[in-house]
């Protein structure tokens, strides 16, 4: 892959050498030769289904048809990618704009374009290698695996939010180096996770966009995210640089007409094996709009035995955030619609602590819920859990030492921490790491016989 020269006419200094460590960071995990063709930001997220991945990166300048060669492994002979076997898949390019949230309001043209690509048609348990392009010029190439459907599993991380550590002028460098650590561990540990969800707060300045897009370069560099399919929530730092956010990644089933604000993409959701998940932008606090979204993507998918909620301001959780009254608003409005159609777990950030909670219906804990417990068989409630800093670069302390009636688990170790989700037929389980020895927080399951 080689390195953009001009990288954003419109960013500063900063940036391009952001740009430029994200890029040759990645390298080491090509799977063949350098390609010409000049990117930044390359990720991919889960599709609407197992079978298939939507790609996303930027470009300096227009693609007239963004294109995405993907083969399998197999069919590669020596270190030349196999373009005689491989699918092409062609998509959208689009100019990049953003609206700081700054008192001004007003969109701006940021430089660049995005690029946005759908793959269909992948095989389950298959080793594939891809590579992106214009259909003359081609990136590096790259290797990714698809998994078993049946018995899965996939890593969560809260609150990336590079930039956030208020540590001098090394912040940006402290925190991308603290989310390439926990995302070397958390694959070291996983080998096989189907994919990552970040739970939002990806990048931190809201109202600087040099230093966004600079924080968006460092969050994409580590090269586990060439080979490891994202689905990300728009959380209050994003979501503060309108429709810049959207820009930067592919999501399937994406609604233009539930959770949308502030020129920002609204919900969406995707089927994994048995799970249907329900990726909300919570930026949007009226619960009447994410109530519509549900509903629809539910009867959509009468099949799925398990629905997760992921979203971004946590409802139950025990530090700074906990008494902000757009969280005691959401706190109050949430949990009945997720108690209307079922859901099985919420996956939250935003209050940078790890807290778990008893199953909670009608906004208090079950009635006869051991707080002492491990697992739980047939809930009648939702349990809801909300997850520390994924790079380090922040964190909150209790707002009161003794926990709230709701928590089963709570842990404030001031390091990162990556969690594991287990799906196995009638089985949900969640583990949870501290990165700076691996030792477990928390371990938790969910039993379905019904």
């Amino acid at each position: 892959m080689s390195v953009a020269r001009g990288a954003f006419s419109a960013h500063s200094r900063g940036l391009r050498a952001g740009l430029i460590a994200g890029l040759l960071s990645s390298v080491a995990l090509a799977a063949f030769g350098a390609g010409d063709y000049s990117i930044s930001g390359l990720n991919f997220a889960p599709g609407s289904d197992g079978s298939k991945l939507n790609f996303a990166w930027f470009t300096e300048s227009p693609a007239a048809k963004p294109v995405v060669q993907i083969a399998r492994k197999a069919d590669a002979a020596g270190d030349a990618f196999p373009a005689g076997k491989a699918k092409s898949f062609s998509g959208t390019s689009s100019k990049v704009s953003a609206t700081p949230f700054n008192g001004d309001d007003k969109s701006v043209q940021v430089g660049g374009y995005a690029d946005k690509v759908a793959v269909s048609g992948l095989r389950d348990s298959t080793e594939y290698v891809y590579r992106v392009g214009d259909g003359k010029s081609w990136s590096q190439a790259y290797s990714f695996s698809t998994r078993d459907e049946r018995n899965f599993g996939f890593l969560v991380v809260g609150d990336p939010q590079l930039g956030a550590k208020a540590t001098g002028p090394k912040t940006l460098a402290s925190d991308a180096a603290g989310w390439q650590d926990t995302l070397g561990k958390a694959v070291a540990e996983h080998p096989s996770a189907s994919f990552l969800v970040s739970l939002g707060d990806e990048v931190n300045d809201y109202n600087k966009l040099d230093s966004q897009a600079a924080e968006y370069s460092a969050f994409f560099a580590p090269q586990q995210l060439r080979s490891l399919p994202m689905a990300t929530v728009n959380g209050n730092h994003d979501f503060q640089m309108g429709e810049y956010y959207g820009f930067h990644y592919n999501q399937p089933n994406l609604s233009a007409r539930y959770g949308t604000s502030y020129g920002n993409d609204g919900d969406y959701w995707f089927v994994y094996g048995e799970v249907l998940f329900l990726m909300l932008n919570s930026n949007t606090e009226s619960i009447a709009t994410h109530d519509l979204f549900i509903r629809e993507a539910v009867e959509k998918n009468p099949g799925a035995k398990w629905r997760i909620a992921c979203f971004h301001h946590s409802v139950y959780s025990e530090a700074d955030h906990f008494a902000d009254p757009d969280v005691i608003d959401r706190r109050t409005n949430f949990p009945p619609v997720f108690e209307r159609y079922k859901v099985d777990a919420v996956l939250q950030g935003h209050d940078h602590s790890y807290t778990r909670t008893l199953p909670m219906r009608d906004g208090k804990p079950v009635a006869g819920s051991d707080p002492k417990a491990q697992s739980v068989s047939d809930p009648a409630g939702v349990v809801y859990f909300t997850f520390n800093s994924g790079s380090g670069s922040k964190f909150y302390d209790w707002h009161d030492a003794a926990p709230e009636v709701f928590s089963a688990a709570r842990w404030q170790g001031k390091v990162p921490s990556f969690s594991y989700v287990a799906i196995d037929g009638g089985k949900l389980s969640v583990t949870t790491y501290r990165t700076d020895d691996m030792s477990v927080i928390d371990s938790y399951s969910i039993v379905k016989t019904k």
